[in-house]
């Protein structure tokens, strides 16, 4: 680790949020893309391989190479046992996306829980905070 992190742009913080964004983005995408592809008469239908007839796929997989190279630099300057825990912001994320994008239901139950992980995140980022402080 080194002290001295980039500012502004190249600001790891800055790029964990692109991430979160990202992994939201590129999840709603594969479900727009999976959804408009899918025929059960087709074959291999099944398999889910008919979503690569959709371009909405194809820019999801786009979405998820460019999140990979910008997780990889977060990497050099969070510590991973940082990085990982608040990365589950997308549990948080995606569903309520799913929700309020694609009108998807989410059960009371699955409230819950979604209320149960920001909670752990809540614990998870005060000592990450105090940890990045020391850093």
């Amino acid at each position: 680790m080194t002290n001295s992190r980039p500012t502004g742009f190249r600001n790891p913080w800055f790029h964990f949020v692109l991430n979160i964004l990202f992994v939201v983005a590129y999840e709603l995408l594969l479900k727009a893309g999976a959804s408009a592809t899918a025929d059960p008469a087709k074959s291999w239908s099944w398999f889910g391989i008919n979503a690569l007839a959709s371009p909405l796929t194809w820019l999801a997989i786009a979405i998820i190479i460019a999140d990979l190279v910008i997780w990889l630099y977060i990497l050099r300057y969070i510590p991973l046992s940082i990085a990982f825990p608040l990365s589950r912001a997308v549990d948080v994320l995606v569903p309520i996306s799913c929700w309020l994008i694609l009108k998807e239901a989410i059960s009371p139950l699955r409230w819950c829980g979604i209320a149960l992980v920001i909670v752990g995140l809540v614990i998870v980022a005060k000592p990450a905070a105090e940890l990045e402080e020391r850093l």
